[in-house]
């Protein structure tokens, strides 16, 4: 019974620390994804406040991530217009998913070229 209580404990606390470690060790961000590296793309990258503030302006106000967007919340409305219908096809709920993710990696792809453009500008400048 000792040894049985012995063990249970031992694999209790390995399962904590598993548990509150989680996710590789990547921290989670409001907005879900996990950054190790504060958010940045290219480690080592945007340094300064100045160069941050430009960043997060120009993809702000960048139109493809703004159609992104907007793609993406009619997106949202159409699965709630479907999953609120009393049967819901979830053959449509599927390719309203399939085109939620084609859709962030289309922004995905472009926030990158940015972050690359910013990138080879700030080395020919220093």
């Amino acid at each position: 019974m000792k040894k049985f209580l012995l063990v249970s404990m031992m694999a209790l606390g390995l399962g904590t620390v598993a548990m509150a470690k989680g996710n590789n060790g990547h921290r989670m961000s409001a907005d879900g994804m996990g950054h190790n590296n504060g958010g940045k793309m290219m480690v080592g990258q945007c340094q300064t406040n100045e160069e941050k503030a430009l960043m997060r302006e120009k993809m702000r106000t960048n139109p493809k991530l703004q159609e992104g967007r907007i793609k993406l919340q009619e997106n949202k409305v159409a699965m709630m217009k479907e999953m609120a219908k009393e049967n819901p096809n979830f053959t449509n709920i599927e390719k309203i998913n399939k085109d939620r993710a084609n859709i962030q990696a289309e922004m995905k792809t472009e926030q990158m070229k940015m972050r690359y453009e910013m990138l080879k500008t700030n080395k020919t400048t220093n």
